[in-house]
């Protein structure tokens, strides 16, 4: 009799600890499903695309361009549009009715790309300590009639620091209106770099070096996709000093200008009598 209650006994802890260990399984489970989707909420808060209330005659206008506004953030801000996280375009821009759809650029006046005076109004900060690298990795450029030429006054494209809260990112450029380039450049000296630290004089010349491809009219390497684009350039240049925010570790960690880079800026801005300028 004894034997048989003992039996009992055990077989019955053997039931609660099964019963017990589904239970915490089950608890488990059901806590991995709300992570994973929290995790996917997450993510489609991050990837997101937010117009601000931009008005649909905008909108329309920028698809017009070129842009995909379905997939590209747009803002508003003094005096015109902020595309794309660092690309500005003018109200007076969107006001012409001649749009094309500019795959990798639109275009300076063949006249003035050779003679585009830069000013440095950053002060002395380690952006300021770039300025020249930025304006050098484009001059470099062998083939090309294009040159930034420094000045203290009367500059065609002024690069200043941004105000408390007018940009967020590290830059913005201007894209070109009419074959004039565009005419400023704003770097946001409290935005750190890649790696969490300040950015360093080198970071922001090719930061600017970036600002300065859309004040001479190149977008990002990945929107080639976008209308007619330069021959002979791929749809994407992963290289291309032109890489957006998205993959930011291409900009900073340049040594140069990509060679298509190299290849667009020649076939826009040259002597030959195919070059885009003309």
């Amino acid at each position: 009799m004894i034997s048989v209650l003992i039996a009992l006994w055990f077989n019955l802890n053997i039931l609660i600890m099964k019963t017990i260990k589904l239970a915490m399984l089950v608890v488990i489970a059901i806590g991995m499903t709300k992570c994973s989707s929290d995790v996917e909420n997450d993510i489609q808060q991050n990837t997101t695309i937010t117009q601000e209330d931009i008005s649909p005659e905008i909108l329309s206008k920028l698809q017009r361009m070129g842009f995909d506004t379905d997939k590209t953030s747009v803002a508003s801000a003094k005096g015109g549009y902020i595309v794309d996280g660092d690309i500005f375009i003018t109200e007076e821009t969107l006001k012409e009715t001649n749009f094309q759809k500019q795959a990798f650029y639109t275009i300076v006046d063949c006249n003035r790309a050779g003679n585009i005076r830069i000013q440095n109004a950053l002060g002395n900060n380690a952006a300021g300590r770039g300025f020249q690298r930025g304006i050098d990795l484009w001059n470099r450029v062998n083939r090309t009639t294009l040159r930034l030429i420094p000045v203290n006054n009367n500059p065609d494209i002024l690069v200043r620091l941004s105000n408390p809260g007018e940009i967020g990112g590290w830059g913005l450029g201007e894209f070109p209106s009419n074959g004039v380039e565009g005419g400023l450049i704003i770097l946001n000296l409290n935005e750190p770099s890649i790696d969490g630290d300040p950015v360093t004089a080198r970071e922001w010349g090719n930061i600017l070096a970036h600002e300065i491809g859309h004040n001479i009219g190149f977008l990002h390497a990945e929107q080639g996709f976008f209308g007619t684009q330069i021959p002979g350039t791929p749809n994407v240049d992963p290289n291309s000093i032109m890489t957006s925010g998205s993959n930011p570790n291409v900009v900073f960690n340049a040594n140069d200008v990509s060679n298509f880079d190299k290849r667009a800026i020649r076939r826009m801005y040259s002597n030959r009598n195919n070059r885009l300028c003309n």
